[in-house]
């Protein structure tokens, strides 16, 4: 038995790695390894200045590659001794069950294992299929042989998988460098005010570029450790398949639960946190951030108190003293004279300017999108609402602490500057383009636009930066 078992090990050695055949035109690498070399070539196909061993990953300097004309000739001895033993059937030796000390001649197929005839007699396998040993043998190895093209099929597209995840830490490189090119140009502009903060986010986009590096290193080596394990079953059955019967199916059982624990790894794709710098666009470079982030706002009348007016164009809305004959909206605000803005804001910066002109009570911000309808304006109500508003002739930051404002000049348009990743919303006095007031917290619902309208009638507009140039 240990020379069938050195035979078939020899057999199995004279496979290439790559197409898990019996060697063609056999060629040696820099670091020990034989390859078919039509297939070692095409595997370089695509390679300029460095050639990884397809096996141990070795980097050969160069496209040089030894003849092994001594193992090729053992290869055809090899080819020989299957096609001799192939035809030769070897005697089988009589072994005996531990149990019953009778002669195993049968399988059961419920239990994989082999039998003696007294080891049928209930209960141990009652109502199980039990066939002779050498149909059981004849069906198994015929299950065996249809092993061998699924598997090298899954052996050849891991291979390619390799291949692929093999130069993505190119690609990586890349859109790391663009993505760094891009931050660049943005903190050039900020640059005087945002020193400190270039350093916080290049050193973020660094590690995750060392994370994504060590992740995409731990796919390979996952692929790399599948393969190698598939390259294990395929050789078990090429070693299984010229066990001996009784062998054959003695080991059977664990070959197929080792098969069917094989899971291939997932494929890990790159996908970088897109980095931004944080800043209150309050300094020299306003106009350009506004004009960078600016978003079209437009009232949403269906929120609309009964007693406003949105216009056509859904950029005014005017308060009148009689009440509306309007559908019934669950969104429509019944007790305090507000309506909301579209879009719905659920990450990014954006920016969008209000014109309030004169009116002696208003009030303009950002609400949660689950802001409460029927209530009357209070500390409880205005949960999850952050706004600016004027009432009997004072200003006020409303959020979670209300604080009063003092203000050199009174606006006649705000700006509403929005950044949701970094929790801030900031307020912008634009007839002297001078900051009010920041709200910092920490957002995980969509927002939306807010506007309160206070009993006159002159109108609040949703309008553009140049209004205020």
């Amino acid at each position: 038995m240990a020379v069938l078992a050195a035979l078939a090990g020899f057999q199995a050695e004279a496979n290439c790695p790559v197409c898990l055949d019996y060697l063609r035109d056999p060629v040696t690498t820099d670091c020990g390894h034989n390859f078919c070399r039509c297939c070692i070539q095409q595997s370089w196909a695509d390679r300029k200045d460095r050639f990884p061993c397809p096996v141990c990953r070795h980097a050969c300097q160069e496209r040089h590659l030894r003849s092994n004309t001594q193992l090729g000739r053992m290869i055809a001895m090899a080819k020989l001794l299957h096609v001799t033993r192939s035809k030769k059937r070897r005697r089988e030796e009589r072994h005996c069950c531990e149990k019953h000390n009778q002669v195993l001649t049968l399988f059961c197929e419920e239990d994989l294992e082999v039998l003696c005839p007294k080891c049928t007699q209930p209960p141990g396998h009652r109502g199980h299929q039990v066939r002779p040993l050498g149909e059981a043998a004849s069906h198994h190895r015929q299950r065996l042989s249809r092993y061998i093209r699924p598997l090298k099929k899954q052996v050849a597209d891991v291979q390619k998988l390799i291949n692929i995840q093999s130069k993505k830490p190119l690609e990586l490189k890349e859109k790391v460098e663009n993505q760094r090119q891009e931050l660049l140009s943005e903190f050039e502009c900020l640059k005087q005010f945002l020193e400190r903060d270039q350093a916080a986010v290049l050193s973020r986009l660094a590690d995750e570029e060392k994370d994504m590096q060590q992740k995409l290193s731990a796919n390979i080596t996952a692929f790399s450790n599948y393969i190698s394990s598939l390259k294990g079953l395929l050789s078990k059955v090429t070693e299984n398949s010229v066990l001996s019967e009784l062998e054959l199916l003695s080991q059977i059982k664990n070959f197929y639960r080792r098969s069917e624990d094989e899971i291939s790894p997932s494929i890990f794709s790159i996908q970088l946190r897109r980095e931004g710098c944080s800043f209150p666009p309050q300094y020299s470079a306003l106009q350009k951030i506004i004009n960078k982030f600016r978003v079209d706002i437009i009232l949403d009348h269906e929120t609309a108190h009964p007693n406003l007016i949105v216009s056509e164009d859904k950029k005014y809305v005017t308060f009148t003293k009689r009440k509306q004959s309007v559908p019934h909206f669950p969104k429509r605000f019944t007790a305090n004279t507000v309506v909301l803005g579209f879009p719905y804001f659920y990450s990014g910066r954006h920016y969008w300017e209000v014109e309030v002109g004169d009116k002696s009570e208003w009030a303009v911000g950002i609400c949660k999108d689950s802001l409460p309808t029927k209530a009357r304006r209070s500390p409880l109500a205005l949960q999850g609402c952050w706004m600016i508003q004027r009432q009997e002739g004072g200003y006020e930051a409303v959020g979670a602490i209300p604080t009063l404002l003092r203000l050199d000049v009174n606006p006649r348009g705000i700006g509403i500057f929005l950044d949701y990743e970094l929790g801030e919303i900031s307020f912008y006095n634009r007839t002297e383009k001078s900051h009010i007031y920041t709200f910092t917290d920490t957002f995980t619902r969509p927002l939306r636009p807010y506007f309160y309208v206070g009993p006159d009638s002159k109108p609040l507009r949703i309008c553009m930066g140049t209004d205020y140039e």
